[in-house]
């Protein structure tokens, strides 16, 4: 009986192999589900960012096609945006609701079954950009995010932690008596490289290498996943930094746009306040340029326009900034501490840099000519909105002043 007893109860080395087993495990599946949810958790994040960065790119791309009612250029200009992107849906609804223009990814099969599920769950909600008409909303963009190979990332993933749970599970049966000092402590640094790379984004972290093969095996291959979630990282990163160029960016003149010349503002008005240097914008209109567009062509007046940011360009001092608001209007912000003097020479340089005739692409050379505004912050006004509006009537008073002297 007792010996019977004896042949059932387990061997101090079952006991071993089970407990170390247990405890592997737990470790190897901590380890695993915590990078996983810690790729999930980041690519989440940027993708979100990617994806407003996106929207907003939507947004101003088909904002002239939405004003003239042209569906069909908006239609191209989401696939232009949305084509080389990580999305697969975009649609644009106006106020009430109803869709205006729709563009969906064509694809189809299995992977791309499996990259749509991933996509739902690592962006599960469109991101949201308004398009605006002055201070009129008229339609809202809506971009649902796209997979690409993220499901092939999660996949390889997961078949690499199968790989490496079951390399350890082997080493647990053979290798019990080392298991503490060759396996567990491994695994713990896995475990704390994860961490880092969850919670402090430490992407440059990666586990040692180990006596045992199976055990260095899995810290290579947690290591590669680590690599291709560092280039994840990198790519978004880069992509978000070229979506927001692209954000705060006039296309065409290169020059920033009205987005960031609203956000360059209140850093210049904030910057004048810290140093108690007073700074100036110049409101600046561009004569005739319906008139250019009528008589040679639209091609014509974006010469015109590349022309006029060229000049206004070359007369930049240092700290200086130039914006394109839109149409045939340009802004600059002259860095703090300008005199009425300079502010004037500015003007001079601006309006001599105009006298030479701008050549347009069909042959034809006309005579180019700006109307100019300004205000000085804080003597004109310290309200960002009340300093545009006075430099915008200096701008038309300007441009009625010149068009009286040609009437006399």
């Amino acid at each position: 009986m007792r010996a019977s007893l004896r042949s059932a109860m387990p061997t101090l080395r079952q006991v071993l192999a089970r407990g170390h087993m247990r405890l592997i495990l737990i470790a190897v599946l901590t380890a695993a589900v915590t990078l996983m949810i810690t790729g999930v958790l980041v690519i989440r994040g940027y993708a979100d960012r990617n994806l407003a960065l996106i929207a907003r790119t939507v947004a101003y791309t088909v904002e002239p096609a939405l004003v003239f009612e042209d569906m069909d250029a908006a239609q191209r200009g989401i696939a232009a945006v949305a084509g080389s992107e990580s999305v697969h849906h975009v649609d644009v609804r106006d106020g009430r609701g109803r869709t205006l223009v729709e563009w969906r990814r064509p694809g189809g099969g299995v992977m791309a079954s499996i990259e749509r599920g991933i996509a739902d769950l690592v962006a599960p909600s469109p991101a949201l950009a308004d398009i605006r008409r002055g201070n009129e909303v008229i339609a809202q963009v809506r971009v649902y995010g796209g997979a690409d190979g993220l499901g092939r990332f999660i996949l390889s993933g997961l078949a690499t932690a199968l790989a490496g749970l079951v390399l350890t599970l082997i080493a647990t049966w053979t290798l019990s008596r080392r298991l503490q000092r060759d396996v567990t402590q491994p695994l713990a640094r896995i475990a704390e490289v994860a961490h880092a790379v969850r919670a402090d984004r430490q992407f440059d972290r990666r586990v040692p290498s180990s006596d045992i093969q199976e055990v260095d095996q899995l810290g290579r291959d947690f290591n590669a996943l680590l690599d291709e979630l560092h280039d994840w990282h990198k790519g978004i990163v880069t992509h978000n930094r070229l979506l927001e160029q692209q954000a705060t960016r006039d296309a065409l003149t290169g020059l920033g746009n009205r987005a960031m010349f609203e956000q360059a503002l209140p850093a210049a008005m904030a910057q004048s306040d810290a140093t108690a240097r007073s700074f100036a914008i110049l409101y600046i209109d561009l004569n005739r340029f319906k008139q250019v567009n009528d008589t040679h062509g639209h091609d014509a007046g974006d010469a015109l326009l590349i022309v006029v940011a060229a000049r206004l360009r070359a007369v930049l001092q240092p700290g200086d900034e130039a914006f394109r608001l839109g149409g045939d209007e340009f802004a600059l912000i002259l860095a703090p501490g300008i005199t009425a003097a300079q502010l004037a020479a500015t003007k001079s340089r601006i309006a001599d840099g105009m006298i030479q005739p701008v050549m347009l692409p069909n042959g034809a050379s006309i005579d180019a000519s700006l109307s100019i505004g300004s205000a000085c912050y804080p003597e004109d006004s310290g309200d960002a909105r009340d300093l545009l509006r006075h430099a915008d009537a200096a701008m038309y008073a300007a441009k009625a002043g010149r068009v009286g002297n040609r009437d006399r």
